[in-house]
């Protein structure tokens, strides 16, 4: 494999799937010699990005000579100016990792309204984006043409899970950024806390030291997560301002069982993530019905070991840099990469 990609990255706005991209990327880049990367600077970028920044100047040259250019949404920081300047739409794929906000995506009328192409508002389809060669898309809706792509588990989210695996003494974490959107982070938070003093389970639910919204990488507290869920045998994921969560991801990452918000970041029918360590809920019911399920298992037949198998299927199918091998199948499919 021998080509070369220019990513437009937001200015001055940090974004979720943004790193999982470029993650995936620059892995790849150290496994593929002949894979070479550049990317616009402005970016507060929680990875080592000095070899790869061009001036602007430089870029649009190198981007214009490429064999692939990604347009990579970030929240009012999409750089459209710049692509307009390259203008090689033919080659350039849009990366959408936006979503509706707050609790919008739990309104029905909304839901069908983001599947209009008129609809602009958050969570919407890019007017931008339709005109690229190819579009993926974070959030429903995915109307024909868009192509599935939610968060992955990055590197950094597996340092304590890999490197120098953890013993798993904590039963559940279940740690939220914010509790109000939606408000049924903080009953389960409150539901699991008090499932565990009942039943003598161990779980930590307070937020990690340095954690903070205005870090603008997105990395603060990260470190501590990551070896938290490195310990846990159980991680919880609900939802925010949109269907996937990084959450989702780094509990998957770190081989825990999961218990999540009822999954909707593939199409209907999806078999992504079909895995036996997944539990879903839809309401508070269902939320402590499972509790129940997964408590019991915990005390009569938890093993580690009998995760593992299924674990490396998660790795192969869910990394950043499966991820980006998606991006680059679809490129070659529609004959944009030869």
């Amino acid at each position: 494999m021998s080509f070369s990609i220019a990513i437009i990255l937001p200015v001055r706005q940090a974004d979720y799937l943004v790193n999982t991209v470029l993650d995936g990327f620059l892995c790849l880049e150290k496994i593929q010699k002949e894979l070479e990367i550049k990317v616009t600077d402005q970016y507060p970028s929680p990875f080592d990005l000095s070899t790869h920044i061009l001036s602007e100047d430089d870029f649009v040259a190198y981007a214009k000579e490429a064999d692939l250019i990604l347009l990579v949404w970030g929240k009012h920081a999409t750089n459209y100016a710049l692509a307009e300047r390259i203008n090689k739409w033919d080659k350039t794929i849009f990366i959408d990792g936006s979503e509706c906000g707050k609790d919008h995506r739990y309104n029905p009328t909304l839901l069908k309204r983001l599947a209009t192409d008129g609809y602009q508002g958050a969570g919407g389809i890019d007017l931008v984006g339709k005109r690229c060669a190819l579009y993926f898309k974070r959030e429903r809706p995915y109307t024909p043409g868009i192509i599935p792509l939610p968060f992955g588990i990055e590197s950094r989210y597996v340092a304590y899970t890999l490197d120098a695996p953890l013993v798993k003494d904590i039963d559940f974490v279940c740690i939220f950024g914010q509790d109000q959107y939606p408000i049924m982070r903080r009953y389960a938070t409150e539901m699991l806390k008090d499932f565990c003093r009942r039943g003598g389970f161990t779980c930590e639910t307070k937020q990690t030291d340095g954690f903070t919204f205005d870090d603008a990488t997105k990395q603060a507290g990260r470190n501590e997560f990551s070896k938290l869920l490195a310990r846990a045998k159980v991680g919880i994921s609900i939802g925010g301002g949109g269907f996937d969560t990084a959450r989702f991801w780094e509990i998957l990452g770190n081989n825990c069982l999961l218990l999540t918000e009822k999954i909707a970041l593939y199409e209907p029918g999806s078999k992504a993530l079909d895995y036996q360590r997944i539990f879903q809920f839809e309401n508070l019911v269902e939320f402590k019905e499972q509790l129940t399920i997964i408590g019991r298992l915990l005390k009569t037949n938890y093993n580690e070991s009998n995760l593992a198998l299924e674990y490396q299927r998660v790795l192969h199918d869910h990394t950043s840099v499966a991820r980006v091998w998606t991006i680059i199948d679809h490129a070659r499919t529609a004959g944009i990469l030869k």
